[in-house]
Formats: structure tokens, sequence, C-alpha cells
């Protein structure tokens, strides 16, 4: 049997990032909404002597254990102790690799809300984010989606109910960013600062109201990723330059602009497309 899910990329409207924890992670706040920007997830579950799993991808990810779609499968497994199946997972990706936008998590937040309605919901909703975590920090929050105000690593969550929609443009050049050394050039950027006290309240409300949001979007990454990855910055530029408001997502490099007029943002899609960037137009889901 045969079951697919999209899978919605993140975005950080809001992200303030902390001092590294005696664990190693670092605590953050943030601001994380669920765009239209999506990976589809498919599964296809069936009784074998014992139990399987294979992954294929038409992206640049791997097929094997070291997938966060296949740890996910094999998490939900061991878990629940269900065994006698064969489990094959399709990734079909759009989402960039390695681009700050949680395209590994929501493919694994995906396969586990799957196997969850396959098997009949036998882990709870409070048990399947408990399991999402432990798998990465962003899972929770591509298993609940929507915008959400996230604490801790990334994994306490409390859903903001939004009145509005908000239209993006999502620009990639294709450099990858590794989040542990975007976590390393934070660090040592802030030797011996203190960490600032930012809050996203501001922006919870504008959410809440469906009001604009481009005068509370902050993200602590962008001092130390844009002077290092000139594809960034030129995304903020062109994304500015066309009347939208840039900011960089997670520890990018992808760039998001939100944009109140749609032909602006067409005109940034069409000069980035024209540099060669990937770039998708898409909406808050």
């Amino acid at each position: 049997m045969k079951v697919s899910r999209e899978a919605h990329a993140k975005i950080n409207l809001f992200l303030s990032v902390g001092d590294r924890r005696p664990d190693g992670f670092h605590d953050i706040l943030s601001v994380m909404h669920a765009v239209s920007l999506s990976d589809t997830v498919t599964l296809e579950v069936e009784k074998a002597p014992e139990r399987t799993i294979s992954l294929k991808s038409d992206g640049d990810v791997p097929d094997g254990p070291s997938n966060l779609a296949w740890r996910a499968c094999e998490a939900f497994l061991r878990k629940t102790g269900i065994d006698g199946y064969g489990i094959a997972i399709r990734l079909e990706k759009r989402i960039p690799v390695a681009g700050g936008l949680a395209g590994g998590s929501t493919d694994a937040a995906a396969t586990l809300v799957l196997l969850n309605g396959f098997f009949g919901d036998v882990l709870s909703p409070g048990e399947l984010l408990d399991l999402g975590g432990s798998i990465g920090s962003d899972v929770p929050f591509c298993i609940l989606g929507g915008p959400v105000l996230a604490r801790g690593r990334g994994e306490k969550l409390t859903p903001i109910s939004p009145a509005g929609k908000y239209h993006f443009l999502i620009a990639n050049g294709g450099a990858p960013v590794s989040t542990a050394e975007a976590y390393r050039a934070l660090d040592e950027a802030a030797d011996g600062k203190d960490s600032a006290d930012l809050f996203p309240d501001p922006l919870i409300r504008a959410l809440k109201d469906g009001a604009p949001i481009d005068d509370y979007l902050f993200n602590s990454f962008e001092d130390v990723i844009f002077p290092i990855h000139p594809e960034a910055s030129r995304a903020r530029d062109v994304i500015c330059s066309c009347g939208g408001t840039p900011l960089l997502s997670g520890s990018g490099p992808s760039v998001f602009g939100v944009f109140d007029d749609l032909s602006l943002r067409s005109k940034a899609k069409k000069q980035l497309e024209k540099e060669n960037y990937l770039v998708f137009e898409c909406e808050s889901v």
C-alpha cells in the first residue's frame, strides 16, 4: 500500500540564538513558519518476513541510514515494536539541500506522520513530537506546521493562530552552509559579548492580527553568513532592490523575501533566475 504526504519547507521569520549549552546545543528563540514549497514523501508498506527499510530520492541526498527520513522510519519501528513489514521511502525533492529550509527535517516529519497514520495512530500527538525531537531539532515543528514560537533547541513549540496570508520568494545560490559551522562562526563572533535580549512579541502580534511583518524580521546568523557567502548577500540585495523585505532563513544560505506586491515578487524572481539562482514563489501555510 502506498501513502503520500507533502513535506513543507520552513522559514524563520525571527531567530535569536543564545549561548551554547553544556549539551552542545544552543538555546534559540524563533518564530518558524511553514510555506507552500514542499517535497513529496511516499511510503510503500508491505508485509515482509522481516523488517526492511529502503530509500530512493531524485535529489542529492543520502539514500541510506544517514538520511533523516530513513532514521525517522527506523526510530518509529523501534519505538512501536512493529515488525514484519518492508517499508520503501520515495522522496521527490524540491526543497534545496542544506539551505536553511529544514528539507531533511520535513521529510523525516512526513515519514513519521505517514507511518503513524498507516498503523492506526499507535503514537499519541505528544509521543510523535517527542520522537521527532530525538531525530532533529526542527522535526517537531515540521510535524506541527503553521507558525509557531520555538524555544529551547527548537523543540518547545507554542502554536500561533495567524489571521493573514503572506507571500514569499525564496532564493538559493547553490552553495550549502553547514549548520554546525554556522553555529561555530556565531560562537566565535559572540565570544566575550553579552547575548542580546531580543523577543518576537511584535512579530507574533502582527501574525495574529494579519498585519505586515516586514519591520519585525530578525536572524542572528546574518552578521556571520552574509560576509562569507556572496550568493546569499546578492540574493538579499536583489530582493531589497525589487521592493521585498529580505531575511536569511535559518543558518542559510537560502534567503527569502516578504512581498506585498506580487508583480514585484515576479520581477525579483526573473532577476535572480537570470543569475542562476534556484527561486521559488511560495505562500504561508
